[in-house]
Formats: C-alpha cells, structure tokens, sequence
C-alpha cells in the first residue's frame, strides 16, 4: 500500500513541469492572438478615419461646385441686367438722334447729317462700348464692386462708323463676346486684342476681363495667372483694386486658403474705405467660419 502512494506521489510531481509548461505555451498563444486583434482594430480604425476624411473632402469640393454654379447663374442674371439697360439706354438715343436729325433738316441747316441708315449702327456701336474706368457689375461674381457700365466721351454723338479706330473696335468685340456668355471665344478675343494693341488705353481693362472670363470659366490656375498680370502690369489701373480682391477669390477656389488670407487682408489694409475692402472683409469672415 505504502508503495503505491509512493507511485502516486511521484507521477504527480513528474506531471507539474509539463503542466507548466503547457501554461506558458497557452498564454503565449492568448498573447499572440490579442496582438493581432489589436492589431485588426487599428487597421480598422485607421481606415474609418481614411474615409471620413474622403467623405470631407468631397463635401467640400461639392460646395466650391455648387458655388461656383450659383456666381455663374447670378453673372448671367445681372448680365441679362445690364443687356436690358444698354438696349433702353440705346433706343432712347436713337430716337433722340432722329429727332434732332429731323429738326436740323426741317430748319433748313446746312450742317452735314449723317444719313438715318446710320443711326442705328453708330449709335448701337457707342452705346455698347463700357468706358476705359468702368466695367459690369455683372462679372462680379459675389457682389459688385464696379460700377454699370458707362458709355465713354461723345458715345450719345451720331459718329461716322469709319471714325471707330482699330483697337476699339476689338474692344468692343472682346467684350461683347464676354457679356454674351461666351467665355472661350472672349478669352481668344482678349488675348489676340493685347497681341495687337498692348499700348492701347483699354490694355489694362482688357487684360482684367482676360482674367475674369477665365476666373468664371473655372479655369482658376490661369485666372491666377492673369489677374497677377494686372497688379503687376498695370499698378495705376482703376482696376487695380478689384484684380486684387479676384487674386484672394481665385486662391480661395484653389484651395490656397493661406494666400486668400494674406491677399485680402493687404487689400482691407489698402484700400481701406472702399467696397473691395468691405467685400473683402466679407470673405475673410466667411473663411473663419469655414475653418480656413
């Protein structure tokens, strides 16, 4: 009896080592497995915080779209605006000119007419041209900060179509092209005018509509480009203070947020009074509220 309580005894001290040992291996095998699992849940939360941030990012691209669509719809609007006007303003000096046309030969003068073929031609031609300082309203695309177009010195004279020179004439074609909506072919216009005629006094306003039809084109990286142009090109520019309000827009719309900053907040500082400054202030507010 005492023998194999012996026998026991020992078979149970000789089982403790391997027990042991199959304790180590378990836990070692419970320690890999939590690894991974951790492991899994940072692959897993990492790739939660990769889509949101997508998710994000294409809400914000969707808005600069959506606000990109309403500033061209509100430029169509005050371009049918501003058409409307320019056609009123027209037909009233017509009938003006005819008027007077009619007195003259009723009075018997002896003053040269222009035949009444004419009127409607010179006078539609005048009337349509923006003057040298001035400039839409309607391509402002958040709010104006020009004035309506104005007609430029003589424009309500009944004028020989033959006195119209070269370089107004593609002008006035340029900028047609560009208040009728068609931004491509103004672009082209723009560009082959300052080709032609780069000391022209309408060389500056013409390199600012270059860059405006890009900027409501969407084509930011060149209305960057051109709008740089005008500060640079032409400092003494009436335009000089809206082509700067444009280059913080643009590098709004590019994303650049720092520069859009930097941009606006020199202009409020130079031009501290003015409408550019107060539109200018609006936008830095509103990069505040966005997180820029």
């Amino acid at each position: 009896m005492r023998v194999r309580v012996i026998i026991f005894l020992v078979a149970v001290i000789l089982q403790f080592p391997v027990m042991a040992v199959a304790e180590e291996t378990l836990d070692a095998r419970f320690n890999a497995l939590a690894e991974k699992v951790q492991k899994i849940e940072q692959v897993v939360n990492n790739q939660a915080l990769l889509d949101l941030a997508q998710r994000t990012a294409d809400l914000h691209r969707e808005v600069r779209e959506l606000r990109g669509e309403n500033e061209k719809l509100r430029y169509e609007l005050n371009s049918i605006k501003t058409l409307q006007r320019e056609q009123y303003l027209n037909l009233a000096r017509r009938l003006q000119a005819l008027s007077d046309t009619t007195s003259a030969a009723g009075s018997g003068s002896t003053g040269q007419v222009v035949p009444s073929s004419n009127l409607a031609g010179t006078a539609e031609e005048a009337s349509t041209l923006p003057a040298v300082a001035d400039a839409p309203a309607s391509l402002q695309p958040d709010t104006a900060s020009s004035p309506a177009p104005t007609e430029p010195e003589g424009a309500g004279q009944v004028i020989a179509l033959g006195s119209t020179s070269d370089a107004t004439k593609d002008y006035k074609i340029a900028f047609t092209l560009l208040k009728s909506g068609k931004y491509d072919d103004s672009v082209s216009a723009f560009e082959e005018f300052l080709r032609k005629h780069p000391d022209s006094k309408y060389a500056a306003n013409a390199q600012y509509w270059l860059a405006e039809a890009n900027y409501v084109s969407k084509r930011y990286p060149r209305a960057l480009t051109e709008f740089s142009t005008v500060v640079e090109k032409y400092p003494a520019s009436s335009k000089l203070a809206d082509a700067r309000l444009k280059l913080g827009y643009t590098y709004y719309e590019l994303g650049k947020f720092q520069e859009a900053r930097d941009e606006l907040t020199r202009l409020r500082a130079q031009f501290p009074n003015s409408n550019v400054a107060k539109m200018a202030q609006e936008r830095l507010e509103r990069m505040s509220r966005e997180g820029y």
